[in-house]
């Protein structure tokens, strides 16, 4: 693991410090980036955290700073992979003591914050077509097309929204689907308590099977795999939402455009693009680390990345509504 050091700047007695604990080797430009724009003065980047060895970075990154200054401290778990992020979680939440405490942003991947983006956004296209036969999410029947840490928080959320959730294992080079699918619903029900089915849909008809009693189909696949085709869509009955988070062609569904917001690319079938999700994206992680710093304290999940994307669409927070005003010159550290 590489460590970079912590710069400092004169003119600022505690300046706000993000922490960057990324579980892959190398830390995400985006999110170095988009730290810096929600305010903070500088980013310190570690790549290959671990719960092992993540606990003397928080206490050597608190300590010199002593109660005061921690205020002005933030961590940002990333990386990749979701258990490890959420164990480094754990070990950073227990590291935290009264008089040291400080914000956490866990974000793998991104995934929370774009999953969030995008039930937000399908509750907004099921509460504003109701002459579809569609109203809220609650007790809807949702296909989530796609097992990665995407498709998992989607299925978190949506079935604690009181969802009927199936999700579905799509790789047809995938040895023992069946078994893997089952592995996915025990995961989320030991994790986070939550009961959803899962199938094993290699196949085309496998997918018709799974997408036709759904009234919300949320493609969670793989980058540049399309898995919905057109002439899959015209066998759907209309009174559905359907979202891609896939933004790289091809695109997870036919007909479904990046910009596309609630379009009808069916009789009855409302589509959600990528693109359109992503912009709520980013509007809700720079928020949410907003908060982050200026608050001080509290972790910063799935939960609260649905709340801030539900608001935004509410237009209960303003774009340019500044929390705190902005700090001068920001930096990257190096070492």
């Amino acid at each position: 693991m590489k460590a970079q050091n912590v710069c400092t700047d004169t003119r600022l007695d505690t300046p706000y410090l993000l922490f960057l604990l990324d579980t892959g080797a190398v830390t995400s430009p985006f999110d170095v980036c988009l730290a810096l724009s929600a305010g903070f003065r500088a980013v310190i980047p570690y790549g290959g955290v671990t719960p092992l060895n993540v606990q003397r970075i928080v206490m050597d990154s608190m300590l010199l700073r002593g109660p005061e200054a921690v205020k002005h401290t933030c961590f940002f778990i990333g990386g990749v992979a979701l258990c490890e992020a959420e164990e480094v979680l754990k070990v950073v939440k227990d590291s935290l003591f009264p008089s040291f405490e400080a914000s956490i942003v866990i974000d793998p991947a991104g995934a929370f914050t774009t999953t969030a983006a995008a039930v937000a956004k399908i509750e907004e296209a099921l509460a504003s077509f109701r002459l579809h036969g569609l109203s809220s999410l609650e007790t809807k029947q949702c296909a989530i097309l796609g097992t990665g840490v995407v498709g998992r928080i989607a299925a978190v959320l949506l079935s604690r929204l009181g969802c009927d959730v199936t999700i579905a294992s799509l790789d047809p080079k995938r040895d023992h689907g069946e078994k893997y699918a089952i592995g996915v619903a025990e995961f989320l029900d030991n994790r986070y308590g939550v009961v959803v089915k899962s199938v094993f849909a290699p196949t085309t008809k496998k997918r018709l099977e799974v997408m036709k009693s759904a009234q919300v189909i949320f493609c969670a696949a793989a980058r540049g795999v399309r898995i919905i085709e057109k002439d899959l869509l015209k066998r759907l009955k209309p009174s559905k939402i359907i979202a891609d988070i896939n933004a790289t062609p091809p695109l997870g569904i036919e007909c479904v455009r990046l910009e596309d917001d609630m379009r009808e690319i069916m009789p009855g079938i409302l589509g959600i693009g990528a693109l359109t999700i992503d912009k709520l994206k980013n509007k809700v992680a720079k928020r949410m680390l907003e908060e982050a710093r200026v608050n001080a304290k509290g972790v910063y999940n799935y939960d609260s990345a649905l709340m801030l994307a539900r608001k935004i669409l509410r237009k209960k927070i303003r774009p340019n509504d500044a929390l705190a005003s902005a700090t001068p010159k920001q930096t990257l550290c190096r070492p």
